[in-house]
């Protein structure tokens, strides 16, 4: 292996490359796939934007058996997410690299049952002061898209009874709202994600969605990773896999 790989476990069946140099798999990361009420069937199509190293699209295999389209813009992860699907013998998932900018090239309109997306969190001016164009800056900051790039590419590619899924940091929420809103998307699903239960504020917030005129949200009890203790609740160690 190469000196700059290692393996991570992410799930009961499932391992991935990550590479030590590069912008790892974060709790959000898991989160989103346990989150998503993805579909089951092997009949259904589901894609992942801006799917970095792949490991989300690896954790679905774990509870869906539709076939699974990977999106990534930078080469070295599409190429990262290649041998993570050879190390695991995953069949019917693919990753594509493009940019989701250029999305009507890719694929038919209306083509994908459910569409899913961890995305660059925070606007190119919340950046500091070096905007080089590195894997971890493109990573967290808006460097090759933002939030409007997403929810257009996420209308075009679902389809009218499909649903999506984002994880997002909570302060931007009124922003994916208006987004939604203006392309014809619908938020059905929220749930707010906490670091403790006393915690003051939610800093991470979990999102599905429909095309939809009808904005009836349905907001669900909130998620907390961690105990007053520090140690992980009872629901996090799901989301982890961890079994005691």
């Amino acid at each position: 292996m190469e000196d700059n790989l290692r393996v991570d476990t992410v799930s009961k069946n499932f391992k991935i490359l990550q590479k030590v140099d590069h912008y790892s798999m974060s709790t959000d990361s898991f989160l989103l796939p346990y989150f998503a009420n993805v579909p089951r069937s092997f009949k259904k199509n589901i894609i992942e934007l801006c799917s970095g190293n792949g490991g989300i699209s690896i954790i679905l295999r774990e509870k869906s058996d539709a076939k699974i389209e990977m999106l990534e813009i930078q080469e070295d992860l599409v190429e990262l997410s290649k041998k993570s699907l050879e190390l695991n013998e995953i069949t019917n998932v693919a990753v594509r690299s493009g940019d989701i900018k250029n999305v009507k090239e890719y694929y038919k309109p209306s083509t994908f049952d459910y569409v899913i997306c961890n995305p660059p969190y925070f606007p190119v001016e919340n950046m500091p002061n070096q905007r080089e164009k590195f894997n971890h800056n493109i990573s967290r900051h808006e460097l090759l898209c933002n939030l409007s790039d997403i929810i257009q590419a996420i209308r075009y590619l679902v389809k009218q009874n499909g649903k999506f899924a984002l994880v997002h940091r909570t302060y931007r929420i009124s922003d994916i709202i208006s987004e939604c809103e203006k392309n014809g998307l619908a938020i059905k699903r929220i749930r707010f994600v906490y670091s403790k239960p006393s915690s003051e504020n939610s800093k991470i917030v979990l999102i599905e969605g429909s095309i939809s005129k009808v904005s009836d949200i349905k907001v669900e009890q909130p998620f907390y990773i961690y105990n007053e203790d520090g140690s992980y609740t009872d629901e996090m160690k799901k989301v982890y896999g961890i079994y005691e």
